[in-house]
C-alpha cells in the first residue's frame, strides 16, 4: 500500500474565536485523511499554509499518516525506538554518573513498554519485561559483561521488544505522546507519582529527544510545553518544619542508636555528624578524619571534598557500591566548609568492630560490615526490633 500522495487539497484558513484571544487553523486533506494545525497568530498559520502549497505546486508527495510533504520528513520511520534509546544509554553512560544512569534506566523503562505495537504476551511476566529493560538493555555494564552474559531468558524477551517496538514516528502522534506521558506520571498500580519523580523524568526524556533531533530522528521536540493536564504537583522548596526532630528527641534517638550492639558507637557518631553538622550521608561517608577540625570547646569545622553516594555496584564502573564523586552541584576538586555544631566533639568517637578508632587518613564511617554497605540502609536495619521502643 502506498504511503505518500499526490492528491492534496487545502481549505481556507479558520479563526477560533476564544475569550483568551483567538487562534487560527489550517486544514488540509491528503488522499482520503484530513489534518489539521492550530497556531496562535495568523500570520504564522498563513506562512505554514502556504510552505505546504509551495511544496504542493513542487508536485512533491505528501505522507498519507502525517500530511506533510516526504521531503520534509526525518527518518522517524526508518528507526526502530529501542534501538534507538539504546543507542542513547550507549552514548550517554560513559558521561553519567552512577545515579544518571540509574534514573535513566528508570525513566526509559515505562516510555519503551508505552510504545510498543501489542501487549507482551501473557507468558512473558511484567516484572521481569521491566526488569529485562532496566537492568539488561538500559545498563551498559550487565548489557557486555563477559564475565556474565545475558540470561537466555532475558534476550528471548528483549529480542521479542526489538521486533515489536514501533518507530520513531511514533513520536509524531500525539495519542503515543500521551501513553509515554502517562506511563512516566504515574506508579505500577495507577497512581500518580511524586512530583519530583515526574519532574525527573521529564528532564530525561527531554535529553533524549534533544539527541534524537540533534541525529534527524525527530523534527521537533514531541513533548508539550507550558502549562496543562500534563503539569505535575509542585515540588516544595522548603523542608516541612514539623517533619524535623527537636534537640530532646535527637538526644535520646542517639542514646537509643549507641546502645546498638556491634558497632552502636560508629552509629551513632554516624548520625550525630548528619545532625550537628547538616551533611548529605553521602559526604559522611565520604569524610577523612583528617578533614575535620573538633575542638574541646566551641564550633567546629570540617571540610568537605567528596561525596560517595550508594548507587549499587550494577551502576558504577568500579562495580562498587558507592561512587566516589566531586561534592553535588560543584566542580571537580571544589571544597566547602562546614561549621560542626559544639555538641558533636562530646559525642563518642566512632570505633570498628574491636573497639579501635579510626586513624588520619581514613574514613571514620567504613562503608561495609560484611557484605553489607553502609549508607541509605542504615535507619532501616537499625529499626529491626525496634518495635515498642519509644524513640
Amino acid at each position: 500500500m502506498d504511503t505518500s500522495s499526490l492528491d492534496v487539497r487545502f481549505y481556507p484558513i479558520e479563526t477560533n474565536e476564544r475569550a483568551k484571544g483567538n487562534s487560527y487553523t489550517v486544514r488540509w486533506k491528503v488522499a482520503y485523511k484530513k489534518h489539521s494545525k492550530t497556531y496562535k497568530k495568523s500570520a504564522v498559520a498563513d506562512d505554514e499554509r502556504s510552505k505546504l502549497m509551495a511544496a504542493h505546486r513542487k508536485r512533491e508527495p505528501f505522507d498519507i499518516e502525517l500530511g506533510l510533504p516526504v521531503s520534509w520528513s526525518s527518518k522517524a520511520a526508518e528507526v526502530n525506538w529501542f534501538q534507538f534509546a539504546v543507542e542513547y544509554v550507549d552514548w550517554k553512560w560513559p558521561r553519567a554518573s552512577g545515579n544518571t544512569r540509574k534514573n535513566m534506566a528508570k525513566a526509559l523503562t515505562p516510555a519503551t513498554i508505552a510504545l510498543l505495537r501489542t501487549p507482551p504476551p501473557a507468558h512473558f511476566e511484567p516484572v521481569k519485561v521491566r526488569t529485562a529493560l532496566r537492568e539488561y538493555a538500559f545498563n551498559v555494564n550487565r548489557r557486555n559483561d563477559p564475565d556474565a552474559p545475558v540470561p537466555d531468558e532475558v534476550q528471548t524477551i528483549l529480542d521479542w521488544i526489538k521486533r515489536n517496538s514501533l518507530p520513531m514516528s511514533a513520536w509524531e502522534k500525539t495519542e503515543n505522546v500521551d501513553k509515554v506521558i502517562s506511563a512516566l506520571s504515574t506508579l505500577l498500580d495507577g497512581t500518580a507519582a511524586a512530583a519530583s519523580s515526574v519532574a525527573r523524568n521529564d528532564r530525561i526524556m527531554n535529553l533524549v529527544m534533544g539527541y534524537a533531533i540533534r541525529h534527524n530522528c525527530l523534527k521537533a521536540n514531541p513533548f508539550p510545553k507550558g502549562k496543562g493536564e500534563r503539569a505535575a504537583a509542585k515540588v516544595a522548596p522548603a523542608i516541612d518544619k514539623r517533619c524535623l526532630l527537636n534537640r530532646d528527641l535527637v538526644a535520646k534517638m542517639l542514646d537509643w542508636i549507641g546502645e546498638r550492639p556491634r558497632r552502636g558507637s560508629l552509629y551513632r557518631a554516624f548520625f550525630a555528624t548528619l545532625y550537628f553538622a547538616g551533611l548529605r550521608p553521602e559526604e559522611a561517608v565520604g569524610l577523612r578524619v583528617g578533614d575535620a577540625t573538633l575542638p574541646e570547646t566551641g564550633w567546629g569545622e570540617f571540610l568537605v571534598h567528596e561525596a560517595q553516594p550508594e548507587v549499587g555496584s550494577q551502576w558504577t564502573d568500579t562495580r562498587e557500591v558507592h561512587e566516589e564523586r566531586e561534592l553535588k552541584g560543584r566542580g571537580e576538586g571544589d571544597t566547602r566548609t562546614v561549621p560542626i555544631h559544639p555538641s558533636l566533639p562530646r559525642c563518642d568517637p566512632p570505633r570498628d568492630h574491636q573497639g579501635v578508632q579510626p586513624q588520619a587518613g581514613r574514613s571514620p564511617f567504613p562503608r561495609r560490615e560484611g557484605r553489607h554497605a553502609r549508607g541509605i540502609r542504615l535507619p532501616s536495619r537499625l529499626g529491626q526490633g525496634s518495635r515498642g521502643d519509644p524513640v
